[in-house]
């Protein structure tokens, strides 16, 4: 069988359990030989993290010691200038050209896609596995609607029906977790429980957020 490579990308400032959960779940349904997780540098759409990247790295890195099949990649910070994730994704198709690509993001990232740097040869890299956010309403844009069409797939066989250019809904996952409200809770001198024990530990011995 085709080796099948999960990506996911995000300032994970810091990770915390629903991201764990999210990753997880698209793992073992969509039976993915392993997930890269990928800490933003430079984004194109928001404000800088609030911690280092190389703070960032290293929560990631506690947070999933527990499933070696989850990769923390630091090639978007290894790697200067704006962190399109065009070009990420055409990075992981020249290093694995014989696997199958799953990029992983919310339903909220993918309504935005028409406003992303070349996001239509982003979709032509790889599959997309759309999950659901609980509070993301709006409607599609007619581009990406046309594509959505186009491309969607009800289950894990059709969308590995072929090498790249599908795309598969995970809506059941719903977990109403914040980054930016658990760096609001931190930054009040809270420790939110929505943080692995280990991440917990890191903030508070290099005092991040506060």
């Amino acid at each position: 069988m085709q080796r099948r490579i999960g990506v996911m990308g995000g300032m994970f400032d810091p990770v915390h359990l629903a991201h764990l959960a999210v990753v997880k779940q698209v793992l073992n349904t969509l039976e993915l030989d392993v997930v890269h997780m990928v800490p933003c540098a430079v984004p194109n759409h928001r404000g800088q993290a609030g911690a280092s990247g190389a703070h960032r790295v290293r929560m990631l890195t506690l947070a999933v010691a527990d499933e070696p099949r989850l990769v923390v990649d630091q090639r978007e910070l290894e790697r200067p200038g704006i962190s399109y994730m065009v070009d990420t994704l055409n990075s992981f198709a020249e290093e694995f050209p014989d696997a199958a690509l799953v990029y992983i993001l919310g339903k909220d990232s993918f309504l935005s896609l028409p406003g992303w740097h070349e996001w239509r040869q982003l979709i032509d890299i790889c599959h997309l596995c759309v999950t659901g956010r609980p509070g993301v309403v709006g409607d599609m844009p007619a581009a990406l609607a046309e594509e959505d069409v186009r491309r969607r797939v009800c289950n894990v066989a059709d969308l590995f029906s072929q090498p790249r250019g599908k795309l598969m809904y995970m809506d059941n996952l719903d977990l109403p977790v914040s980054s930016t409200a658990i760096r609001q809770a931190l930054a009040k001198g809270e420790m939110p429980a929505q943080l692995p024990l280990s991440v917990q530990s890191y903030i508070r011995e290099h005092r991040l957020y506060f």
